[in-house]
Parts: C-alpha cells; structure tokens; sequence
C-alpha cells in the first residue's frame, strides 16, 4: 500500500514483496519443522530410557514373577515392547527428515530475503509469479519498515531455537548412549561367536589367542581378560549414573562328559543405573 494525504491508494505487491513475503513464510515453516525435530529429539531419548528402565525391571527375579503373576504389568510389558519395536524406530526416522526439511526452507527463505530481484525474475520466467497489468509499483517505505521488522523477528527465532538446540544436543550426556550400547554388545558377541566356533572344532574352551579375538581400542570401554578364557568390558568413565569402571562379562564351561556341551553366561554390573543402560545384554549377546 502508498499512502497519500486522502488516505490509502492501493497499488498491489511488488516483485520483491512477493518474494519477501514467500521468504517470511519459509522461515517461519522453518522455525516449525526445527523445533518439532527437537521436540522429536527430547522425546525419543525420555521414552528410550523409559523403556530400558521398564526392561531392566521385568529382567530381574521379582519383575519376572510380577510379569507371570499379573495381567496389569503383562499389558504394561506389551506397550514397552510396542513402544521399543514400533514407535521408537518411528521417530528416530522422521527425527532426519524432519530437520532436513526445517534446514531446506530455512535455505529458502534466506535466498528470497537476500536476493529477492533475481529469485522474482526466476519465478516470473517460469510462470510461478504473474505481473498484474505489466506494472507494478515500488514497496513503500512504511511497509518496508513493517516488513523488516517481521524479518528481524522470525530471523531471531530461528536462531534462537537453533542455538539453544545445539547447546541442548551437545551438552546432553546421554546422547552417546545407544552408540555405547551397541559397541558394548557387539563386541560380547563376537567374542561369543568366536569362542562358540572354536568350541565346535576343537570341544574346548579356548584363549583369546587360540580364538582369534583381539580386543579393540575404544574411547568407552575397556575390554580385557578375566582369567584364561573370560571376557570383560570396564566402562572408561561415569556413564550416565553407572559408575566408572563397572563390569560386563562373559564367562564359561563346558558340561558333560561323552557329550560335551558349552555352557555361556553374560552378566551386567548388579546396578540398577547400570542395568537400565543395558537391559537385554544376555539377550543380545547370546542369541
């Protein structure tokens, strides 16, 4: 709009409004998409945890005995099992999607704010933006204040949900933990395989050497002997509320006399801060 000294004459948006006013609106759908991704973020790791208190809860002697005895917390295991196997990879897919999207039109909206003039000849080039009479006036100087202090704003926002997302995101301390679990149980199961190998040529247990196996360098853990044949991991550091240097371990024996059988035994630090962290380590580790 102009104005003039009998009120308001009317004269249509301009190329470069138009194209502000498309670049507002991306920012603010970026705003959106960017902080539903957080919120995605938040609330996979609460239900994660959740659902590895739930498991560590119904693992132990009375948890099994509450879940054999009672149709209450069968119902309850059945929602963390659907939780675990359904909602949880749910999330963690849309999690990518959805901030790769927020940064897209983030990208968007700050090209159609920067350069405006030459996003407009592109769209009118390919008949997504129409001049209305072939004339269009020039943005007034009042709405170009408004205008500017709209952009202000959104800009604002989004970079104060981007900064206080990442400082969330890299100061959280328990957004290692899925990756320590799966190097913590991956490496217990190689070492079970390998001693279960060695065991079907040879019946008998075997070394690390004799076995094959050769404990990696990791940043998290330290995986060593315990004994001849045993395996152990130590935690590095403080791991969530599991204490430095609690133990998971491998051990095992051989049964039977004409027949021989492997018996294989995975344990976990008698913590519950500990437990919670890996609640299907025998499972995971022995299948």
């Amino acid at each position: 709009m102009d104005f003039d000294n009998t009120g308001y004459v009317e004269v249509g948006l301009s190329r470069s409004r138009t194209v502000r006013v498309l670049g507002i609106s991306f920012l603010f759908v970026a705003a959106v998409f960017i902080v539903l991704g957080y919120v995605l973020d938040y609330a996979h790791g609460y239900a994660s945890h959740v659902v590895q208190l739930a498991l560590a809860r119904y693992s132990n002697f009375t948890g099994q005995i509450a879940l054999n005895s009672f149709s209450e917390d069968q119902q309850l295991m059945a929602v963390v099992q659907s939780v675990k196997k359904e909602l949880l990879p749910l999330i963690a897919a849309a999690k990518p999607w959805t901030f790769a999207f927020g940064i897209f039109m983030a990208v968007l909206g700050a090209i159609c704010e920067i350069i405006p003039k030459p996003v407009a000849t592109g769209l009118l080039k390919f008949h997504i933006l129409k001049t209305v009479d072939g004339n269009l006036g020039e943005m007034p100087e009042a709405f170009r204040k408004r205008l500017r202090i709209v952009l202000i704003v959104v800009c604002a926002v989004v970079a104060v949900v981007l900064t206080v997302g990442l400082i969330l995101h890299f100061t959280d301390s328990n957004r290692d933990t899925p990756a320590k679990v799966q190097e913590l149980e991956s490496e217990a199961s190689r070492y079970y395989s390998l001693q279960k190998a060695y065991f079907q040529k040879h019946q008998a247990i075997g070394t690390w050497a004799q076995i094959g196996y050769a404990a990696p360098a990791s940043k998290n853990f330290v995986f060593e002997k315990q004994g001849k044949y045993s395996w152990r991991a130590k935690n590095i550091a403080l791991w969530e509320e599991c204490p430095e240097a609690s133990v998971w371990k491998l051990t095992f024996e051989v049964t039977g006399f004409f027949s021989k059988e492997l018996k294989a035994y995975a344990s976990r630090p008698n913590l519950e801060a500990c437990e919670s962290l890996t609640p299907d380590f025998r499972k995971q580790v022995l299948k």
